[in-house]
């Protein structure tokens, strides 16, 4: 179930991926009329929204391995958000210095983190109960 629900969020992200920019910004930029995301943004989103398709439908060792992938990265999340920031605004936006984040978009950022980790300690333990 878990990673039919993956496939399709990974769906979504290739079909619209301006829309996921855009529902990001609402969430984390309280000024997302005035910074600019990179251009190659939207294509990179649906990329990486077609390999999680791919890796949910294919399931085995690929989709464990994004999803210890995925723990490692929400346990960083949880952690050091802040860290996160400082990365995603040079990656994402043309001007970082313009992006004002919203105040507590730390707290979403833990609380993602936290649901990362979740899904890949899910994952180890299954991995793990059936060796």
């Amino acid at each position: 179930m878990l990673r039919a629900i993956i496939g399709l969020l990974g769906g979504l992200t290739a079909l619209a991926p301006d829309r996921i920019v855009a529902a990001f910004e609402r969430l984390a930029v309280d000024n997302p009329d005035e910074v600019e995301p990179r251009p190659g943004i939207a294509a990179a989103l649906r990329a990486e929204g077609a390999a999680i398709v791919a890796i949910s439908l294919i399931g085995g060792r690929a989709y464990a391995w994004t999803m210890y992938v995925t723990g490692a990265f929400g346990a960083l999340l949880l952690a050091v958000p802040r860290a996160y920031r400082e990365i995603a605004v040079r990656v994402l936006y043309d001007d970082p210095d313009a992006v004002a984040w919203s105040g507590g978009f730390d707290s979403v950022l833990r609380l993602v983190g936290a649901l990362y980790l979740l899904v890949g300690i899910r994952e180890f333990r299954r991995g793990r109960n059936t060796e």
